[in-house]
């Protein structure tokens, strides 16, 4: 009698299916959780802020030809924004060097320089190059087309 009664009691413990289950829902936990723990690749900043300027760009350049007059965008190296008047103010990422090249007349200061849109869609030209750590990216605006070309690298 004794053998038949242990063979019907509980045991105490967990399943094999249970087990998995518990452990799925903390892996899938772990890996939601993780990109929220970590901050964005720099190269991924680097390309968006890169992106986003030369949207800008493009638009200025839009606007300009559309209202018939010169479209201003102004960069500032040292607080590493810029400006137009398609947006009041955007920002380059803090942790990044920027260095411009635009004709000597479009200089406002050291630290200043803009790209200047005109109406029949030509622009001062000038290049815009990004640095972070390893990554870097350049931003061509062409003179004579007034054309923005963003090439990472």
């Amino acid at each position: 009698m004794r053998r038949f009664s242990r063979l019907h009691q509980p045991r105490a413990g967990f399943t094999l299916l249970e087990t998995l289950v518990v452990l799925s829902l903390i892996g899938l936990l772990a890996g939601m959780a993780s990109p929220l723990l970590h901050s964005p690749a720099e190269r991924l900043r680097l390309e968006s802020a890169t992106r986003s300027f030369c949207a800008v760009l493009r638009a200025s350049r839009a606007r300009s030809i559309a209202n018939n007059q010169e479209t201003i965008v102004v960069i500032d190296v040292v607080n590493k924004t810029y400006a137009s008047p398609v947006i009041n103010n955007g920002r380059f990422p803090s942790d990044a060097s920027i260095q411009i090249e635009v004709a000597n007349t479009r200089y406002l200061g050291e630290n200043l320089g803009t790209i200047v849109f005109f109406p029949d869609g030509a622009s001062t030209g000038g290049n815009i190059t990004l640095k972070l750590s390893k990554t870097n990216a350049r931003i061509s605006v062409n003179w004579l087309t007034g054309g923005a070309k963003c090439v990472f690298g």
